[in-house]
Order: C-alpha cells, then structure tokens, then sequence
C-alpha cells in the first residue's frame, strides 16, 4: 500500500511540476509552432519556436528526455530562442501512440519504455539537418510577412 501512495504522490508532483512550464509557454512574445517534418516514409511532428529577430539565426536541436516531448521540454524550447536561436525540438514519439499519435497520446508509464525501444538509425533519422533547415525556411517565411 505505502508504494502505491508513494507512487501516486510522484505522478502527481509530476504532472503538477508541468504546470509552471505550461505557464511560461502560454506568456511567451515568441511565436512557436507544430511543424510536420517527413523524411523516408515517417513523419515526425516537431516542435519549432523562433527568436524575436529579424537577423540571421543559427539553430538548436532540443532533444526530449527519457519523458517525452513535455511541456518543460518546450518551455526549453522557448528559452532557447528568447536567447537568439531558432529551438528545433522533434517529438521522436511522433507516430508511435495509440492511432499514429505523439507523446501526449500515451500513457504516462509507457513513454518511457518505448522511448528506450527507439531504434537508434531512426533517431538520427529524425533530427538530421532536414528538421533544422524546413526551420530555417519557415523563419524566413515568417519575416517576410
């Protein structure tokens, strides 16, 4: 019994150590988006968040910890580009939940077990340099609005 209230008082720290993040990704100036990035035969929904600059920008690949693509992964995201640089950070749970769905989608006891079923060629599939350069295209996009 005591580890099934020690396990319900982790989760909910967890989910609840989410809610400041969440908070400081809904305050944020700078624009971010979900992108569809395809490479091979997979896509792979990627979280994007551009610098509030008009000058040329380098790029940061954000990879998502053992979690998932959280919002605390996101709220990095967003502090990474309030620093300049445009946070590329792709979920490599895209596809792999319940009805081709993302980290979100699964239960939180199971991201991180599938997470450390990843196929590791498809990792680096999954963040190679086409994910930083759509970023790039789509930045420059965006200032010329």
């Amino acid at each position: 019994m005591l580890r099934v209230l020690l396990l319900f008082v982790c989760s909910v720290s967890l989910v609840s150590a989410q809610d400041w993040a969440r908070a400081n990704l809904e305050k944020s100036p700078r624009h971010r988006e979900w992108v569809t990035v395809k490479h091979d035969r997979r896509s792979v929904e990627t979280f994007v968040v551009y610098p509030e600059s008009k000058a040329k920008t380098p790029v940061v690949l954000v990879i998502h910890e053992i979690f998932g693509m959280t919002d605390w992964v996101q709220d990095l995201a967003d502090q990474i580009a309030a620093a300049g640089y445009i946070a590329v950070a792709p979920d490599l749970l895209s596809g792999m939940a319940a009805n081709g769905g993302r980290t979100p989608d699964f239960s939180y006891g199971d991201v991180g077990p599938t997470i450390s079923k990843l196929d590791p060629d498809q990792i680096t599939a999954d963040t190679n340099r086409k994910a930083r350069a759509d970023a790039w295209q789509r930045w420059k996009k965006l200032l010329a609005k």
